[in-house]
């Protein structure tokens, strides 16, 4: 990767770097306050006990460091006999024991915020972002846009919980120690207050501008972030153990892992380069207004103007004075960019949804007709629509067959009808009715679906079947649907029958499925859902022609009382259907039923008839 010039901006290119900054501000939602506020009321929505210790914390914090620094101004003047020494005694044990009360507490509230709080609020906020992920539009999975805002959203949740919350909580700390300690300095010489104090806001200035470059810069090494998540978890996933060790992919994927892991280390490298050469300047500013200050208060001793006990009250509340002050600006600088944060994940818990998501029509009861008219469906950035101006109707009841060539859209139909996808044109009904005046998320529930990529969860066969927690299953319709999809013997010589665990990754005594077993599971559960629609998207792909042959012979049974859309790549395997459709580069070019089809002699006829061809000649084959 070609490194940035950092130390070599041109006045061009450093206009456009912030233009490109103030772009990017422009757009953010959110102000750093309402973000404040934000996290301070989802705190106090998940843990109000966390909340109320917090401030117990903040408090027991200050009153902790006021009490340490004035037990040694007096502790000082008991050594030297400066006053009545009984007086001075009872002050030292007063402030000895509300430091050490204070310290008690500050500790329990910081250790429980540590080990539990802290964990118990990432957790909410993450929760959020899952369930906004999972419950939003299907199409926002495949956008890289959105992809991109997810992981943002994502990486913001962890600073946006416990950061955010020890943020507030050392700003108004800092705050509190500010007054405090400025008004301790004041009784010297307010000059004191401005020789420390100045520096202080000068340092605030110079994080903000190192900041903002880093924050201009995010978009550069944010896809590097997303290729080494993708490619940690392609080269640790389970399902891709096969092939990697069998197609020799460890050393292809450590070499691309390696070159983008070296993108992004630049770019960390960069990073660390403008951060340095900031915090020395900082550095060496604050350590020169602490030395003149030091300075200032041992020249008032030398000179007799203030006694021991005072010199030490005022030599500690320089350290703490400008540790306070600093801190006050460090936070506040902090704010923008944890806001930023918080922004990015209230952004996403926000885009909208293109589908009815709010109350909507009645769904209709029984059988069902989805109907549509003149679809069609492009995909993000691509050329060309996938679906071109398609329209047909799925009757009650009736058995279609969707056939075609790899890439020809049929798997696009299945999404676009079951609601997944929603039309770039045209319209699709559902009993005369468009599909967006439901809600969306009932509508899913007319449908039982098999789709080509099969998620196995790690939980029982039960549950995988049911997809629900054990007590909440019928047990005997679960019987039933394994029966139909021929996986009911498979299950029954399992040693925990239908109690055995899946996904051998999670659970050491776990089964796993073949991958004609796997589409039997997903049959039984897509059956077992009893829905009015079911969809079946090539379910005998991986299946042996014994076990597809039972299953044609139990489809018109699964199949009754309810519509279905059924997909193959075999043709011989559509004969049972009601009526055939043949797509062909995302449009419609023949329907009808096997014979029909047959006798028009066209695309289908061809296929059918080369397809047939080959068993045949196979078969002679054999038996020469």
């Amino acid at each position: 990767m070609k490194r940035v010039k950092i130390t070599k901006y041109t006045n061009e290119k450093r206009k456009k770097v912030w233009d490109n900054y103030n772009k990017e501000q422009a757009k953010i939602k959110y102000k750093t306050s309402e973000n404040m506020k934000y996290i301070l009321a989802e705190l106090w929505k998940s843990q109000p006990v966390m909340f109320v210790l917090l401030i117990a914390e903040l408090f027991a914090s200050v009153a902790n460091s006021l009490f340490g620094t004035f037990t040694s101004k007096y502790v000082v003047e008991l050594a030297l006999g400066t006053s009545v020494r009984t007086r001075l005694a009872v002050i030292c044990l007063l402030l000895i024991a509300g430091e050490r009360m204070s310290k008690y507490i500050w500790n329990e509230t910081t250790d429980y915020q540590g080990y539990v709080g802290d964990y118990k609020f990432l957790c909410h906020m993450k929760r959020k972002i899952i369930r906004r992920n999972m419950s939003a539009d299907y199409e926002n999975n495949e956008s890289c846009d959105k992809n991109d805002a997810l992981k943002k959203a994502e990486t913001g949740s962890d600073y946006i919980t416990w950061q955010t919350v020890n943020t507030i909580k050392y700003f108004l700390q800092a705050v509190f120690q500010v007054i405090a300690y400025g008004s301790i300095l004041s009784l010297l010489d307010p000059v004191m207050v401005l020789i420390v104090g100045l520096p202080a806001a000068a340092s605030y200035y110079i994080e903000r501008h190192k900041m903002k470059w880093i924050w201009n810069m995010s978009d550069n090494w944010q896809k590097y972030d997303r290729e080494i998540d993708y490619i940690r978890h392609a080269g640790s996933d389970f399902s891709s153990a096969k092939d990697v060790r069998i197609y020799g992919m460890d050393k292809w994927f450590s070499k691309i892992f390696a070159k983008s892991f070296d993108s992004r280390l630049g770019w960390y490298e960069q990073q660390d380069e403008w951060s340095f050469r900031h915090d020395l300047v900082r550095v060496l500013m604050i350590y020169l207004s602490n030395f003149a200050a030091y300075a200032y208060v041992i020249y008032m001793v030398v000179k007799g103007n203030i006694g021991a006990g005072d010199f030490v009250l005022y030599f500690n509340s320089i350290y703490n004075f400008g540790s306070s002050v600093r801190d006050v600006f460090d936070k506040y600088s902090g704010f923008k960019w944890l806001s930023d944060n918080i922004s990015y994940s209230r952004e996403y818990l926000d885009i909208e949804d293109k589908t009815n998501r709010s109350k909507g029509e009645n769904l209709p009861s029984g059988e069902c007709e989805i109907e549509f008219r003149n679809v069609s469906y492009k995909y993000s950035g691509a050329e060309k629509a996938t679906i071109q101006n398609i329209s047909f109707t799925l009757h009650k009841g009736e058995k279609l067959a969707l056939v075609g060539l790899n890439g020809a859209g049929k798997t696009t139909l299945i999404k676009l009808m079951s609601g997944l996808y929603d039309p770039t044109e045209g319209e699709i009904l559902l009993n005369g009715r468009s599909v967006n005046s439901y809600n969306r998320d009932e509508y899913f529930s007319l449908f039982g679906a098999v789709f080509q990529d099969i998620a196995v969860l790690p939980v029982t066969v039960a549950e995988n079947v049911a997809g629900a927690d054990i007590e909440n299953i019928d047990m005997s319709r679960v019987y039933d649907c394994l029966k139909k999809a021929g996986l009911y013997d498979k299950v029954m010589n399992l040693p925990e029958k239908e109690n055995t665990y899946l996904v051998k990754s999670v659970f050491e005594n776990a089964t796993e499925f073949s991958g004609g077993q796997t589409q039997k599971l997903a049959l039984a559960r897509a059956l077992y859902k009893d829905a009015p629609i079911l969809l079946l998207d090539e379910p005998t792909a991986a299946l042996d022609p014994i076990a597809e042959q039972e299953m044609y012979l139990n489809y018109a049974e699964f199949s009754k009382g309810r519509s279905s859309v059924f997909i193959s790549h075999r043709l011989a395997s559509t004969r049972f259907c009601d009526r055939i459709i043949m797509i062909e580069n995302g449009t419609i070019i023949e329907e009808g039923t096997h014979a029909e089809l047959m006798e028009q002699c066209g695309k289908y006829a061809e296929l059918f008839e080369l397809q047939s061809s080959y068993y045949r000649d196979k078969e002679v084959h054999t038996n020469g």
